[in-house]
């Protein structure tokens, strides 16, 4: 069994992350300690060392986690079909999205909320347009580059409304109403 998948570091991991990820909420990241992270997820400083150098290297690699888990599930190439877009199937890929999102819901809402990590929120937004520049059709009506920002910042402040709001709707819902808004566009969706 090699070590990165021995169960024992991977719950010690998880136990590091979980603590860091609190200790950001509650301290912010200048203020934490690596002690405050090896006594709140009851390991020895030793034992955190063992997995990360120190606070920087675990939190590029948390956040690096955090956004390949959305990455992989952005998809829209998977919608159209026969340039004919897929509703149901769009629907179900945002949903993912946002259940992978609420079950790590403090992590993100500290992505796209934190000032102090306004670089990790950029790096998030950067690695998203990468990823839909890749899958959107060449050809679209207006400028690809405002498109691009225009998607992903619908997308990232879709997902911050929503955790800032205590994630009050499903993601099914939230998901419709992303969907929605984008295929009837904004004057539609008022009804003008």
């Amino acid at each position: 069994m090699s070590i990165e998948n021995d169960l024992r570091i991977i719950k010690t991991r998880k136990l590091i992350r979980d603590a860091f990820v609190k200790l950001i909420d509650i301290k912010g990241f200048d203020a934490i300690t690596i002690n405050n992270i090896a006594d709140m997820a009851m390991i020895n400083r030793s034992t955190f060392y063992l997995h990360y150098t120190d606070k920087y290297d675990l939190l590029q690699k948390t956040m690096e986690e955090a956004i390949q888990n959305i990455l992989q599930l952005v998809a829209p190439e998977a919608h159209i079909i026969d340039n004919q877009l897929e509703y149901d199937s769009f629907v179900q890929n945002i949903s993912s999205i946002l259940k992978t999102v609420e079950n790590d819901a403090l992590l993100y809402k500290i992505i796209l909320n934190d000032k102090e990590m306004s670089g990790i929120s950029k790096k998030f937004e950067n690695a998203l347009i990468e990823k839909l520049d890749i899958c959107f059709p060449d050809h679209i009506l207006i400028s690809r580059d405002l498109f691009l920002q225009l998607i992903t910042s619908l997308y990232m402040s879709a997902i911050r409304w929503w955790l800032n709001n205590d994630m009050k709707y499903s993601t099914n819902f939230i998901a419709e109403q992303l969907v929605k808004l984008l295929v009837a566009g904004p004057c539609k969706t008022v009804r003008i």
